[in-house]
């Protein structure tokens, strides 16, 4: 069987398509086999979609943020986090996080953030408001939780009042309140 050689056409649309389409989509395009597509990923570099994208995958955020990846894709489907998602090999598919994307959103969310955990331009391009978060937010070593805190943090979230008042209330961050009351009802279901 002869081998049939790559054009620069197909090396350009493999190029493009990477990531955007499964590797069984690329290869019935191309009429090529999907092992033949997998070798020239290979050969050409671009196995790995992650670093030619410029964006972060959601694990890799959470790792920056020092979260739970959990977290970033709760922001995701909740609160408005964009991102795009796009597909590796033939079935895997990642949450890809543009940074600037990510800058924008922590822009109006800064409460769901801990920036004293968040190195100095571990995300690029940094803007310069994350710096006067950073030194706003002091880092606290944990400290359990007492039983009258509990209760207390029960009786204003049944008030109504918001985590973040109640951080102020309890000295403790609106992320820990949340964490905190959520870990709560998670118990009882």
């Amino acid at each position: 069987m002869k081998k049939r050689t790559w054009t620069y056409e197909e090396i350009e649309f493999l190029k493009d398509n990477v990531g955007r389409m499964k590797i069984s989509t690329i290869a019935n395009h191309l009429h090529r086999t999907e092992t033949a597509v997998e070798l020239k990923i290979k050969r050409l570099g671009i196995s790995n979609t992650k670093s030619f994208t410029g964006q972060l995958t959601m694990h890799e955020l959470a790792t920056l943020l020092k979260i739970d990846p959990k977290s970033v894709k709760l922001w995701i489907d909740n609160h408005g986090l964009k991102y795009t998602k796009k597909a590796t090999r033939n079935t895997r598919k990642f949450y890809f996080i543009k940074p600037e994307d990510f800058w924008n959103w922590a822009k109006n969310n800064k409460d769901r953030i801990d920036f004293s955990k968040v190195e100095k331009n571990a995300i690029v391009p940094e803007p310069s408001w994350v710096e006067g978060e950073r030194s706003k937010q002091k880092r606290v070593n944990y400290r359990s939780w007492t039983t009258v805190e509990i209760h207390s943090m029960i009786e204003l979230v049944a008030m109504g009042k918001p985590f973040s008042d109640i951080g102020k209330r309890l000295n403790r961050s609106p992320i820990s309140i949340q964490r905190k009351y959520q870990r709560m009802r998670n118990a009882i279901r």
